[in-house]
Parts: C-alpha cells; structure tokens; sequence
C-alpha cells in the first residue's frame, strides 16, 4: 500500500481526514480512497508545514490508528481554537488592547447551547447530546470554540461549566438558555473570564 513502512506526522493525517469527511466521505475506506487522490504537490506541502519530508499518502490502517488513537476532547480543543483564529475571533473585541478593560465596543457573544447528534449513538447505544459554546458577533457568523459530551439533557448543567473553561473569556458575554440558571454555572463563568483577564 502507498505510504507503507513511511512515518506520517499525525497532524498531516489528522487533516486530509477532516478535509476527506468535509468532503463528503464516511468510513475509513471512503476517507483512504479520498486522501489517495490527493495531489503529490499538496501532500508534500502539507508533511512540510508538519516539519516532516514529503511521502505518499497515508494506508487506511495509519489513518485508523491515528483517528481511533486521538483524545476527542485534545481535537476538540484544537479544533476550537483553529476555527476562532480562522474567523478572526480569538482577538479581543471589546474595551482596552487586552479586551478587558472598559471600552466602547462591542462584547463578543458565546453561546451554549445543547444538542442531539443526529446518527450518533454512544457505547450503550443512546444518542450523543454535545454542549457546545458558539462564539462570534451573531449567530450566522459564529463558530463553535468548545464542545463536551452532555449525556442526556440533564447532564448538560454540570458540563456547562466545563465547556466555557476551554476558551479564554476575556472581552465576551456568555449566554445559555433557562436550564442552565444556575449560581455555581453563573460562578464558574465569571471566575473563568477573571482569570482570562489577569493573564
């Protein structure tokens, strides 16, 4: 197979395995057949940006390994933070140079918000419900900067206070709806954007 015996840098493999399921592909053999067509001159820039020499694409059973070997909160987190840099999101948006101190602009909004997963089942086979934090001026241009596994809609109140602790809060108001009116959440929230800010 192409790439047998090569070293692939898992950051490379991690993203022609994002862009083969953007592009449509489900199953490691759709996503393998995908990254197989993808031009020499590509690979070789993308193993280069991951400090690696250039090598063929990687086999299905690398791409397995480094899909079924990565910590779903670590690319979660990466992914967040990828996706507010993309977006020009991560700077501050409102008040001094730091986002802290008061100003006249605008506060970012974030907004948790939970949903069903449509397709996805757990271990047990119940369908997964994700918490996540949608950040950015409104809704249309939002993205999502964290996410965590809610269990059932119950569960989402004590993960409400995981999700906004994976992005820095500083110079942003944090939203949710009714269920998650709740002091230690509200708490949670203002420590984190104190603690952003005191950085």
């Amino acid at each position: 197979m192409a790439g047998q015996g090569r070293d692939h840098p898992v950051a490379a493999v991690l993203a022609l395995a994002a862009a083969a399921v953007v592009a449509g592909m489900k199953g490691y053999t759709a996503i393998t057949g995908w990254v197989a067509d993808v031009s020499a001159a590509v690979l070789a820039d993308l193993y280069l940006r991951a400090g690696t020499i250039p090598a063929g694409p990687p086999s299905k059973t690398t791409i397995w390994r480094v899909l079924t070997d990565a910590g779903p909160e670590v690319l979660d987190a990466a992914v967040g933070a990828w996706l507010m840099n993309l977006a020009g999101l991560a700077r501050p948006a409102a008040g001094g140079a730091d986002g802290c101190t008061p100003g006249r602009g605008a506060l970012m909004q974030v907004r948790l918000d939970g949903k069903a997963v449509r397709g996805a089942k757990d271990a047990d086979g119940n369908q997964v419900r994700l918490l996540a934090a949608l950040a950015g001026p409104d809704a249309a241009a939002s993205v999502v900067a964290a996410q965590a596994e809610a269990g059932k809609k119950t569960n989402e109140v004590p993960v409400a206070a995981v999700v906004p602790g994976q992005i820095d809060l500083a110079g942003k108001i944090v939203t949710a709806d009714a269920l998650h009116t709740v002091k230690a959440t509200a708490d949670h929230i203002h420590e984190r954007a104190a603690s952003s800010c005191s950085r």
